[in-house]
């Protein structure tokens, strides 16, 4: 019986903490965000080593390891999940919803395809 219960208890916790962890944001490092930067600029792992004078091999976890935080599929996506949760900024950016007006399709109050 205690068994049973200890087991439902862990189980909860379980839950909860998956909760937890989908709903929170995600915390970079300093360095995972420098990084992240050089890579939005469209920087090579190499390149980004060389910038900021450390071994590609260490560029490219600390790569995997913000990809991992971010939940991202690719580098790409791990930019786009990065604008998306503020983490970096893109010149004329906005996060305005698409406006449909019944005729054309609106941005930013530009007309869109």
């Amino acid at each position: 019986m205690t068994a049973v219960v200890i087991y439902e208890l862990w189980k909860v916790s379980l839950v909860m903490l998956q909760r937890k962890s989908l709903n929170s944001d995600p915390v970079l490092t300093a360095r995972e965000l420098e990084i992240l930067e050089f890579v939005a600029q469209g920087l090579s792992t190499k390149e980004v080593a060389q910038q900021i004078d450390i071994a590609p091999r260490t560029v490219d976890r600390h790569i995997e390891n913000i990809r991992l935080k971010l939940r991202a599929k690719n580098r790409t996506h791990m930019i786009a999940c990065a604008v998306m949760a503020g983490l970096l900024q893109v010149d004329g950016y906005q996060t305005e919803p698409m406006i449909d007006n019944g005729q054309t399709r609106l941005r930013n109050g530009q007309a869109i395809q």
